[in-house]
């Protein structure tokens, strides 16, 4: 779940379930039911989108998504620099 990051949940296949409209992945024009072939050149695994999305701590180049969305193949640029992110609990005092 990337959602408090760049804003989507993701299938083990690639496949965004759902995507934020606000977040870096909305605004970027990715949409649900797209998958995911690659990240940054790299291809599909959970493992190189956790690598990539924890990359953007240092690197200030925009995350690159090679995206299929019925036929057709188009790059996505994700503007985000936030390395991964969590919800947290706190107690209430």
């Amino acid at each position: 779940d990337f959602t408090y990051s760049v804003g989507f949940i993701v299938k083990d296949d690639g496949t965004l379930l759902d995507v934020s409209p606000e977040k870096p992945a909305g605004k970027a024009g990715l949409a649900p039911g797209m998958k995911v072939i690659s990240i940054n050149g790299r291809g599909w695994s959970s493992d190189a989108l956790h690598d990539a999305i924890a990359a953007t701590k240092t690197n200030a180049a925009p995350l690159e998504f090679l995206v299929e969305n019925g036929s057709f193949q188009q790059t996505y640029k994700v503007d985000y620099r936030g390395g991964e992110r969590y919800p947290h609990l706190e107690r209430d005092p």
